[in-house]
């Protein structure tokens, strides 16, 4: 069966049961690998499925639901948690891939998919928005909704990021405020006491918190410092012990110029500033995960400042 469609999806079952005329032409694309299957009843050309990143895969997840649901005239609804935080476009670590939907009522099991998460709850006007034509809930309330049902450090990432895309702090103390007693609540609200619109990756909000587990005193962030080639900031530093630290990520010093090119600079940059005085610490992704190993890294540099 060759395949002639305007887009590349979402598509589903029926809607290509009824362009090609079979009760079967979903399955005989599928079985030729023409279209891929992202979720029971949805697909999506397989060529076009292939290019797309883990989060643009699940903004057409949510797009197949969305039109499914629309068919089947299910009651009011919008996108919420997690799921509206990947509309918001908002840094996430290590989440569940569910769709999760907040709804008046909680529908019972009998009928429900398995890859959606329903919460039962009540939304205001001013707590809904639509993103990308679906009905979702506000940037605050998803902060909220989300840091409840997260890891320390996965709020972190979240409610830092939430801050950089412009979340009013208000909003989101009265949301935290009428959510007292309920679960999570605990967690969300102490990461909103750290939370910083400085962090400006998910590596560096999660050693922000880490660093506020260990017996030191808390560096400032985003630190310009002088040196003879010019003006740097350094993403955390003990400004009065000259001791820096950055944390590397493939994104920050590679993703817009040539490698080779951003390694010079970056040695450079590191001479002037150590010819200045500064000792710095270079920490990666996977430091995180060695929280013994990088107290005593972090404890060792501070030694040799003071």
């Amino acid at each position: 069966m060759e395949l002639v469609l305007p887009h590349p999806g979402p598509w589903l079952t029926s809607q290509l049961n009824d362009r090609f005329g079979s009760s079967k032409a979903a399955d005989r694309l599928l079985q030729a690998r023409a279209v891929a299957r992202i979720r029971r009843g949805a697909y999506y050309e397989a060529a076009a499925w292939t290019g797309l990143s883990e989060e643009e895969r699940h903004l057409m997840v949510l797009a197949a639901h969305h039109e499914e649901a629309a068919r089947r005239r299910e009651a009011a609804y919008a996108y919420s948690h997690v799921s509206a935080a990947r509309l918001h476009g908002l840094h996430l670590w290590n989440v569940d891939s569910s769709i999760h939907v907040t709804t008046p009522r909680c529908p019972g099991r009998s009928g429900r998919a398995e890859d959606v998460r329903i919460h039962s709850g009540t939304l205001l006007p001013s707590e809904l928005c639509v993103l990308r034509g679906l009905p979702a809930t506000t940037l605050e309330r998803t902060l909220v909704d989300s840091a409840r049902i997260m890891r320390r450090g996965q709020a972190q990432i979240l409610l830092d990021h939430g801050l950089r895309l412009g979340a009013d702090r208000e909003a989101v103390d009265a949301l935290l405020a009428s959510a007292e007693g309920k679960r999570g609540i605990r967690t969300a609200r102490a990461a909103w006491g750290l939370a910083s619109e400085l962090s400006e990756s998910p590596g560096e909000s999660l050693l922000r918190y880490l660093l506020t587990l260990m017996p030191f005193e808390m560096p400032d962030q985003q630190v310009e410092v002088s040196t003879r080639l010019g003006r740097y900031r350094l993403d955390f530093a003990w400004v009065k012990l000259k001791v820096g630290i950055e944390f590397d990520g493939d994104i920050k010093y590679f993703a817009y110029e040539p490698t080779g090119e951003a390694l010079l600079r970056e040695r450079k940059r590191e001479r002037a500033l150590m010819e200045g005085g500064w000792i710095l610490l270079r920490i990666e992704w996977r430091d995180l995960f060695d929280e013994a190993g990088l107290r005593r890294r972090i404890a060792a540099v501070l030694k040799a400042g003071a």
